[in-house]
């Protein structure tokens, strides 16, 4: 009898001491903050910061079939300069943005080998948004701002969503979300988990909405120099980056190369201008050319037109307009027979 009353002594502290974590875990799936537990007919009205290459696969699937896409911007957050709208004008195509957040070329090589399982999916169009570190990154990365759906990335459903649940107990971003909750306020920390402005994206092409563009155009250079960023501006010259393309990123990118091969796509990489005035090792562009050919590859790392800091909304990502001239580059510049 003793025995008895102390295993149900036992079990009884282990459900107290438990229950913290279960209401958490009834309080997380009636939120479902990142949209990740059930499936939603709109993805881009989400007040927290979401894994962009997860809902650009759901959005993906669910608008495929009325837009019939055949068309793909890929890479990093960069490729928000890139419009599906401005794109087309050159491809006539069926768009669709599906990039990631610091895209690495195993989350690229993933991606594509997703779409290529999917029947009657047609790829005519690729167009590759690259810097120098979505190349040292061969491998998915798993944490909630990167990772993958599982139907992607191949990971279990559970272990899929028992990284969101842990991010969402971490006081970096709890916290910051039930103020948001009980105050409707946006606090300086909370600036890192919550979108202050929505919709983030366009419904069917996945563009990114560019609030800042609307700052620009009433702040004028008041914009930059909140940031400081002539000042920040001039404290970099213009150098060659360490070469990244080894044989583990050759082995990905030839994987690129063969479904691009087996479904005639025009793939176009675009290795674009930053803010430190750093090139892109010649050693990597003369890799990529081997394999995609010359008129597939696009260096603006080191073009001194977009040195200036008007180019840039802030010195990790530039502006809409540097999208448009390179594309207008790209398409306009007769190739090489």
């Amino acid at each position: 009898m003793k025995t008895t009353n102390h295993i149900l002594k036992f079990y009884g502290k282990c459900l107290l001491l438990s229950t913290p974590l279960l209401a958490s875990l009834v309080f997380y799936i009636c939120q479902d903050p990142f949209m990740v537990v059930r499936s939603y007919n709109d993805y881009d009205h989400c007040r927290v910061l979401q894994s962009e290459g997860a809902v650009s696969w759901e959005k993906y699937k669910l608008y495929r079939r009325k837009c019939h896409y055949d068309a793909f911007i890929m890479g990093t957050s960069c490729t928000k300069a890139f419009s599906c709208h401005e794109w087309n004008k050159y491809i006539d195509a069926h768009p669709f943005r599906m990039f990631c957040n610091a895209e690495g070329l195993g989350s690229l090589e993933a991606k594509l080998k997703a779409l290529d399982t999917v029947p009657g999916q047609r790829i005519n169009h690729l167009l590759v948004v690259a810097e120098r570190n979505m190349f040292e990154k061969t491998q998915t990365t798993h944490d909630f701002i990167h990772v993958l759906p599982p139907d992607v990335s191949g990971e279990s459903m559970a272990n899929y969503q028992a990284l969101y649940f842990q991010t969402f107990l971490q006081p970096k971003f709890l916290i910051p979300y039930l103020e948001y909750l009980t105050t409707g306020h946006i606090s300086k920390k909370g600036q890192q988990v919550i979108n202050a402005n929505l919709p983030t994206r366009e419904k069917y092409t996945n563009d990114e909405v560019i609030y800042k563009e609307q700052e620009i155009a009433s702040e004028g250079e008041r914009y930059w120099t909140k940031m400081d960023m002539a000042a920040k501006s001039k404290l970099h010259n213009p150098h060659e980056a360490p070469a990244a393309i080894a044989s583990p990123q050759k082995a990905a990118l030839k994987e690129i190369e063969r479904i691009c091969q087996k479904h005639h796509t025009d793939i176009q990489w675009v290795i674009g201008p930053n803010f430190d005035k750093e090139r892109i090792n010649r050693n990597d562009v003369l890799a990529l050319q081997k394999i995609f050919g010359t008129d597939h590859v696009h260096d603006y790392s080191a073009d001194e037109t977009f040195y200036d800091y008007h180019w840039f909304y802030e010195p990790a990502h530039y502006r809409r307009a540097v999208g448009k001239k390179i594309l207008h580059d790209i398409y306009t510049t007769p190739r090489r027979p």
